[in-house]
């Protein structure tokens, strides 16, 4: 077993609290904020800070800025409804003007949780789902290749950047 990096019970006491609070407040909303279920949530929190804790020791993560989570936060969840509302509509045209593509998007965020997040955002907006990651460049699928996605993905990395106060 590859030997871990000692870190002082203060700095895993912080990191543990950190993480089990954006574990709860994650899901705290795919509960859609219902509280009924909280006794079997806080065991599913603590089973998931502990696993993050063992996976990523406390000194192994980057710096989190909370401002720029809770900005990150907030857009992504407004770029959600809003694309959201997007996909509904097309699902109510009878012949959905859509073309498809695949389009290669150049990665800026450094390795590592920045771009793992980047990858994943963009993944969960709508009419996107990164395909491949290989090397610098995400391969990215669209429903429709009129839709601005290097515009999307510059503004989404400048998010992330900030999450992890990446100077951009």
């Amino acid at each position: 077993m590859p030997h871990r990096q000692q870190t002082s019970h203060a700095t895993t006491s912080r990191s543990a609290l950190r993480r089990g609070a954006i574990f709860a407040l994650l899901w705290l909303a795919a509960a859609e904020g219902n509280l009924n279920a909280w006794p079997l949530a806080l065991a599913g929190v603590a089973g998931a800070t502990a696993a993050s804790l063992w996976l990523l020791p406390a000194k192994t993560l980057l710096p989190i800025s909370a401002g720029g989570l809770l900005r990150f936060l907030v857009w992504f969840v407004r770029q959600s409804l809003a694309g959201g509302i997007q996909v509904a509509g097309l699902a109510l045209q009878r012949q959905p003007a859509l073309r498809p593509a695949l389009i290669e998007v150049p990665l800026t965020l450094p390795p590592g949780l920045p771009r793992l997040l980047f990858t994943a955002a963009l993944s969960l907006m709508p009419g996107t789902l990164g395909v491949r990651l290989q090397g610098d460049t995400l391969l990215v699928h669209v429903l429709d290749r009129r839709q601005p996605l290097a515009d999307d993905a510059a503004r989404l990395a400048n998010r992330v950047a900030a999450v992890f106060r990446e100077a951009r």
